[in-house]
């Protein structure tokens, strides 16, 4: 099979359609319109971080079980006060006229002036409630730090709201009073200028003279003023009755209930937090979850999906490749998946580059391990780490600079690993490089050259920027496996990726996501191969 990178890049390019405006290539119905959101969608963001709503959910439940220990509630006690209203008034106005009164600043300065309380009066009226349970029957309800706290206010608040309310009642008895002396006034004027008039206020000779009438209007104004003091004084003394009906007590609180309530709210509460932190993220985030969708942005076929491999090395374990990384599930699938990548020649030696998109360590694993194996079989092989992080090369026992033998190179495994300089900027290959009888041109560093004239196959390890791009590459390889985490990358650094390769001359040969989505049921064939395919089935059926 040619080694050759194909002239013709591996996507199809939308052609626009002067005439109207449009892209004569529309989408095909695997593709929804962008930014549509669905119930499938924010489904599969809900089971995709499952994980997070979950642990916040019980973070918010142990919050809620530990709330009645580190924060306890306040003790409450309650007194009840059974009021009498005026005969004719209407219950239930009177009886919120006497709710607004409790909770008035003048009732809340009463108390903390009697109790020497350190408080003002809104911060007092805020520790505590009224409440009308029937027509007659008030409740306070006060919160405090203690139980004999909240049972010393709330008696003391209802004794002073009766105080309160007979000098009130009290009140309403001063004006008849007034008016009282004043009609008695009126009516000694009124005898002494009748009998200056000659008139016996017992026998008058004239009941209807002036002097007299004025007298009689007199009278009967301070008769009436009379009737309205005893009638005032009646409604007094009933009003008067009200009485404390229940002296303050403790409110008696299930620590059960409360416990399960303050449980129930945390775990509500966290439930809440977590989902709304998923969807939110789900809803604002530009990462590529789906193979449909890397396939799309990156231009080519998704033809393998696994695991992340493992990546975390503890101490006192060493920082080269290890038995148990080679035999990970994920990590040997990726190994026999790109060992059917590589197309074995002899001219130009065969080439591999595997390009990670925003996973380095788990694409240095996989490599290492590839290269490891085909050495094991015989097979001179040379690994070129450019990721930029030494992490490969690391991981096969090579530290400094240069080109230099693997560690795990002994006799009948020739393993070579090729580390360039940090700051060197792009590092240029052989392949494709050659001069006379299909030769290498050299690149000035002796131990590349030599290690490549002996290569069976060069494995090269890089990560793209768009600042430097991917012509460096295509002197190391002319095939490339693009490895993507599933939702790590956004899709304008995927296509980015894929652009780069293909303007350098290098052909993707597969792409492989890693942590692939558990709710993805797409295969991830890129639209301009699967448009190739129909064409291609239906010259094939004749249609």
């Amino acid at each position: 099979m040619s080694n050759q990178p194909s002239s013709e890049p591996f996507r199809a390019d939308p052609v626009w359609d002067d005439d109207d405006d449009l892209f004569a290539d529309e989408r095909t119905t695997a593709f929804p319109p962008d930014s549509l959101v669905t119930f499938r969608f924010l489904r599969d963001a809900i089971r995709r971080h499952a994980r997070v709503w979950i642990v916040l959910a019980i973070v918010g439940l142990a919050a809620g079980l530990a709330m009645p220990t580190l924060l306890p509630a306040a003790s409450v006690s309650s007194a009840r006060i059974l009021l009498t209203h005026r005969d004719g008034d209407d219950p239930a106005r009177a009886m919120a006229t006497d709710v607004s009164l409790v909770t008035t600043h003048t009732v809340a300065q009463r108390v903390i002036d009697r109790l020497k309380l350190p408080e003002t009066p809104d911060d007092l009226l805020k520790a505590y409630t009224v409440t009308a349970l029937t027509d007659r029957v008030l409740e306070i309800s006060v919160g405090a730090e203690t139980s004999d706290e909240a049972t010393r206010l709330a008696t003391v608040l209802a004794q002073t709201y009766l105080t309160f309310r007979r000098e009130q009642v009290a009140q309403q008895e001063v004006p008849l009073r007034r008016d009282q002396v004043v009609a008695t006034t009126l009516v000694a004027e009124a005898e002494a200028a009748a009998r200056v008039a000659g008139e016996n206020l017992k026998d008058p000779k004239d009941p209807n003279s002036p002097e007299m009438s004025k007298l009689n209007i007199a009278r009967d104004r301070l008769t009436y003023i009379q009737q309205q003091i005893i009638d005032q004084e009646v409604a007094a003394s009933r009003m008067n009755s009200s009485r404390m009906l229940d002296e303050a007590a403790p409110v008696p609180t299930s620590a059960k209930r409360t416990l399960v309530i303050s449980a129930g709210t945390g775990l509500i509460g966290g439930l809440f937090i977590g989902l709304g932190f998923v969807v939110v993220r789900a809803l604002l985030s530009d990462k590529l979850w789906k193979r449909q969708d890397i396939a799309q942005s990156l231009g080519s076929r998704v033809r393998l999906s696994v695991g992340r491999p493992p990546r975390l090395r503890w101490w006192p374990f060493p920082s080269y490749l290890r038995k148990s990384q080679q035999q990970h599930p994920e990590v040997r699938l990726m190994v026999q998946h790109l060992d059917q990548r590589i197309y074995w020649g002899k001219v130009p030696t065969p080439a591999l580059a595997v390009v990670s998109v925003d996973d380095v360590p788990a694409c240095a694993l996989a490599v290492a391990s590839l290269a490891l194996s085909v050495a094991q079989e015989g097979r001179h092989v040379l690994v070129a780490d450019l990721s930029g992080t030494g992490q490969l090369a690391d991981l096969l026992g090579v530290k400094t600079v240069g080109t230099h033998e693997s560690r795990f190179s002994e006799a009948g495994t020739r393993l070579d690993v090729f580390l360039p300089e940090r700051d060197s900027g792009p590092t240029e290959g052989c392949y494709l490089r050659l001069g006379d009888n299909n030769r290498p041109l050299d690149t000035g560093d002796i131990a590349l050259d030599a290690a490549w004239d002996v290569a069976d196959l060069v494995l090269t390890l890089a990560t793209l920027t768009p600042a430097l791009g991917a012509d460096h590459l295509g002197t190391w390889a002319s095939r490339a496996a693009v490895v993507v985490t599933s939702g790590r990358s956004t899709a304008t650094k995927i296509h980015a990726t894929g652009e780069m390769l293909r303007l350098a001359g290098l052909q993707i040969d597969t792409t492989v996501v890693l942590r692939a989505d558990h709710t993805d049921e797409g295969v991830g064939v890129a639209e301009a191969e699967a448009g190739s395919t129909r064409t291609g089935d239906i010259e094939m059926f004749g249609r």
